[in-house]
């Protein structure tokens, strides 16, 4: 009687886990370079069954959001505004945003945000302004005057794109104890070591910042969560190069490799570069050629193209991929709406699913 009993509530506990997995859904914001009068942080929900996206509520206490990032503890959001100010939010438990307070960003048009592991620290990069500037957050997510800032020089060979400095990204080593700023302008990433007790940042003494390739405008990075393999993207000459990190955050190259076809002769700028949720493919976008490309990490650290899809893409300045690592979200600039994909976990190949909801001028996707 006992086994009679157990195997249909290991059933009816099965069907219940199936269905709760399938109706799963995942809030993410988007940040816009729309500065009008109804420039707003977006909060919307994506279905991991269906991959249906659907619409919450906008906050429009910014001034043209456009880079958001959040906090390690979900408890926090901080905008980039064009008003250049760093803004700080409170995410509540219905994943609403309630304004707390903003801060200069010490330099004009700031377009990259991102928060520190610790979530102790925010960093900020200004492009036109050519600066890069970190600041303290209190326990309840505001933002204090920043505790380190830093005016960037030098032009590189592109005379139109790097005829100054121009700082586009800022990244915290998974570890915490370095921190990355990427300089389009000078074809450098500048390079900080971190004391995290005292909150505080110095240039690293044992490699004050990388040399990228001349002319090559490095734009975006992402580092693997082992702290050991670090992928630089480079806007301008839309190539991705593979490099290591070791135990003093030193940065040292490897291979190079392009993101769009030989054969392509029209204007091109590489965008963003994310990495799969597993760890094993990082993604980069490009606008222009109006693609994103996908490529497969080998155990040495170097990279293989596993594929590259085009279809309903349209400036893609930002793209995310879910918790899962099942779903790629586009955001196309030029056509104000999202795209989505999905996602082969085992080979890293990617399949236009449908166009989803409008969006106006859509430039950051992050997820909760």
């Amino acid at each position: 009687m006992m086994k009679k009993l157990i195997l249909p509530f290991l059933l009816a506990t099965a069907s219940l886990m199936l269905v709760s997995f399938q109706d799963k859904t995942i809030p993410f914001y988007i940040g816009t370079q729309d500065r009008g009068a109804n420039s707003s942080i977006t909060l919307c929900e994506l279905n991991l069954s269906t991959g249906q996206i659907t619409f919450i509520d906008t906050f429009n206490n910014s001034v043209g959001p456009g880079y958001v990032a959040i906090s390690p503890n979900k408890k926090f959001l901080y905008a980039a505004g064009g008003n250049n100010k760093i803004d700080a939010y409170a995410i509540g438990g219905d994943k609403k945003l309630t304004y707390l307070n903003s801060q200069s960003s010490e330099g004009a048009n700031p377009c990259h945000v991102a928060v520190h592991p610790s979530g102790k620290m925010v960093l900020a990069a200004n492009y036109t302004g050519g600066s890069f500037s970190a600041y303290p957050a209190t326990a309840d997510g505001k933002l204090s005057a920043p505790i380190y800032t830093e005016q960037y020089t030098g032009t590189g060979p592109n005379e139109k794109r790097q005829e100054k400095a121009h700082a586009h990204f800022a990244t915290a080593s998974p570890d915490g104890k370095f921190v990355y700023v990427t300089d389009l302008g000078s074809d450098k990433v500048m390079n900080y070591a971190v004391d995290s007790k005292a909150n505080k940042l110095i240039p690293n003494p044992a490699q004050p910042f990388f040399p990228g390739k001349p002319g090559a405008g490095p734009r975006h990075l992402i580092i693997h969560p082992s702290g050991k393999s670090l992928f630089l993207l480079n806007e301008l000459e839309a190539s991705l190069t593979a490099c290591t990190i070791d135990k003093n955050g030193v940065i040292t190259a490897g291979k190079t490799y392009p993101t769009i076809p030989a054969d392509f002769s029209g204007a091109n700028t590489s965008a963003a570069i994310h990495l799969h949720p597993n760890g094993k493919f990082v993604y980069v976008s490009n606008r222009g050629h109006n693609s994103i490309t996908g490529f497969a990490i080998k155990a040495n650290g170097d990279l293989e193209m596993v594929d590259q899809q085009t279809k309903s893409i349209a400036t893609p300045r930002d793209f995310n991929i879910d918790p899962s690592g099942k779903i790629m979200i586009v955001a196309n600039q030029s056509t104000d709406n999202l795209v989505v994909y999905d996602i082969d976990l085992a080979t890293g190949k990617f399949t236009f699913k449908y166009e989803s909801i409008a969006v106006k001028s859509p430039i950051c996707v992050a997820f909760l």
